[in-house]
């Protein structure tokens, strides 16, 4: 029993052969598929199945198939896009968009979901689908969408770079410290991130120096006297006592957190089950 075809025109955006292999590898044993070559610039896909009683079955498999299409088409807009609208970045600085890119669109559950709905209602109505046609007339949206994802990919690839050139600064002043303590504690506790030294004797967050006035402005939220503090001392090493699972951490000290790791990745020890983790 024939079930479906699709047509695909050879001039569609979407790389021809890549397209035809995502809606012919299909693992089913139930569903046939011939692929019919026209010289009016369409070829056609026909899917038949062999028991009807599996038919919404084979249905969702081919509907996946579709949806995915539908992905390669949104990614590779997005791409066009970026090349067109933001000439000026670098070649690597493209390549990590890109990546973001394709990460955001294949984990956009709610997109897949309204995609998945919108073929499934089309094909209640017909057993022919034309690819491009289905994409320009029936997901009008995804022009704007195209340009959301990317808007939002390269805001996330500065910010991220903003934050690497953050942390570059604040290495510059940490190695530039000589170490005056062996080791350092550093304990969650009353909801804030406090200090103490090798005996466990609570240091006081006073220092002369402020390092965040030698940086410009930044979108990142840290605690900025904890920061400064273990700057000052710059310890030979850091023994973090990280959180329970359960205890809810606000997202300044996550980041404080964060940004020590990378500060002392060299001199940094990670303790979770001692008697001060536990308190």
């Amino acid at each position: 029993m024939e079930l479906l075809s699709l047509e695909i025109d050879r001039k569609d955006n979407i790389k021809y052969y890549n397209l035809i292999n995502i809606l012919t590898d299909l693992e089913d044993e139930n569903i046939s598929i011939m692929l019919d070559t026209h010289n009016n610039g369409y070829d056609k896909i026909v899917y038949s199945i062999k028991n009807i009683e599996r038919k919404a079955e084979s249905l969702e498999i081919i509907t996946k198939k579709i949806n995915n299409v539908i992905k390669e088409y949104m990614i590779l807009k997005c791409y066009e896009y970026l090349e067109e609208s933001y000439f000026y970045f670098e070649e690597q600085e493209v390549d990590n968009i890109k990546k973001n890119i394709y990460e955001n669109i294949n984990n956009d559950l709610k997109t897949y979901l309204i995609f998945k709905n919108k073929i499934k209602e089309y094909l209640e109505e017909y057993d022919t689908i034309n690819i491009y046609g289905f994409i320009k007339f029936r997901l009008k949206f995804i022009i704007a969408y195209v340009e959301q994802i990317v808007e939002k990919c390269i805001d996330d690839h500065l910010i991220k770079k903003e934050y690497y050139n953050f942390i570059n600064i604040l290495k510059y002043f940490s190695d530039d410290e000589s170490s005056n303590k062996n080791i350092i504690n550093i304990i969650y506790k009353n909801k804030k991130l406090q200090i103490y030294d090798e005996n466990m004797r609570k240091i006081s967050i006073v220092t002369d120096v402020e390092f965040s006035e030698e940086l410009e402005p930044s979108e990142i939220v840290y605690d900025e006297s904890i920061i400064n503090l273990i700057i000052t001392i710059s310890p030979k090493q850091i023994i973090l006592h990280l959180p329970n699972e359960d205890e809810e951490v606000d997202q300044t000290t996550k980041n404080t957190i964060d940004i020590i790791n990378k500060l002392f990745v060299d001199r940094i020890k990670f303790c979770t089950s001692c008697e001060y983790c536990k308190t």
